[in-house]
């Protein structure tokens, strides 16, 4: 399988993976509307939806990132501004996402 057919199938299969977990996030928002601080900590205290923040961040910034890295070569000019904006992108999404699960960690 090329690069570029390995990029196509990245993407595909993080935007369906992201259907069900933005759901599950839609659904989360509503149940927790007008809830204090200490039942949407007790809330995503709990280890199912704990994980599914974690994955709803993890996938949708891996997701935001393969978008990104597939804009900027293709309408980016200069090779090396296209592999520092990658590495932008890459560093960014990565904090991102180590943020998120750092802040559910700490709900425990």
């Amino acid at each position: 399988m090329s690069a570029g057919a390995k990029d196509w199938f990245r993407q595909r299969a993080s935007a369906v993976l992201l259907i069900p977990l933005s759901a599950w996030f839609l659904w989360a928002g509503v149940s927790l509307a007008g809830a204090d601080y200490a039942t949407t900590q007790a809330f995503f205290g709990q280890p199912l939806n704990a994980i599914a923040a974690v994955l709803l961040a993890v996938i949708g910034l891996f997701h935001t990132q393969r978008g990104a890295d597939t804009i900027i070569s293709d309408y980016v000019p200069g090779e090396a501004f296209q592999k520092f904006l990658v590495l932008v992108s890459k560093v960014g999404c990565t904090l991102g996402a180590l943020v998120v699960i750092w802040a559910v960690v700490q709900s425990f």
